[in-house]
């Protein structure tokens, strides 16, 4: 079996264990699936260290497990807010706020990422296909959706939360 195929079969047989784990440790299932997928692109870089789809899974379960401890302590700075006080929250803001916020975020994909990236965005995210579907529509796999998709959301976030510092 060839080296890639080793890291993805591993990946694919424990996707739902290290998903889990994974938000375990983060306490968010999106953050959870971040931390999958830069997992897997770490041990994908170092593929050739890897004899076996045994080996790739011990392998790729701890590095899912340091990745979501690593996620978590950069996380840890963020204001925890119980969902009874964020709803309350969404609920009193307004709905320019929100258009705002919106037209914020829409100006960073349409301006900071990749063509790619802003497509497979607006595919999951507005017409809500799955991985499978948008892969078939860009001629690529449903693993590569995955990872384009997580290091898309991330480089939002990251411009989102930087624009909202340099103006506080």
């Amino acid at each position: 079996m060839k080296q890639p195929d080793r890291i993805t079969n591993a990946f694919t047989s424990l996707r739902e264990q290290m998903l889990s784990m994974a938000e375990r440790i983060t306490g968010n299932r999106d953050d959870a699936a971040d931390a999958v997928q830069d997992a897997f692109v770490k041990l994908w870089q170092q593929r050739e260290r890897y004899e076996s789809t045994s080996h790739a899974s011990g392998a790729g379960m701890m590095t899912v497990r340091t990745t979501s401890i690593d996620m978590a302590r950069r996380n840890a700075h963020r204001a925890n807010v119980p969902v009874e006080q964020a709803a309350d929250a969404i609920e009193e803001s307004t709905n320019e706020e929100r258009t705002l916020v919106y037209q914020q975020v829409r100006r960073i994909i349409d301006n900071e990422l990749t063509p790619k990236q802003r497509t497979i965005i607006d595919l999951r995210e507005l017409e809500g296909l799955e991985f499978d579907d948008i892969a078939s529509r860009l001629n690529t796999t449903a693993a590569n959706v995955r990872v384009e998709l997580s290091r898309a959301r991330k480089r939002v976030r990251e411009i989102y939360r930087n624009r909202k510092e340099d103006i506080a």
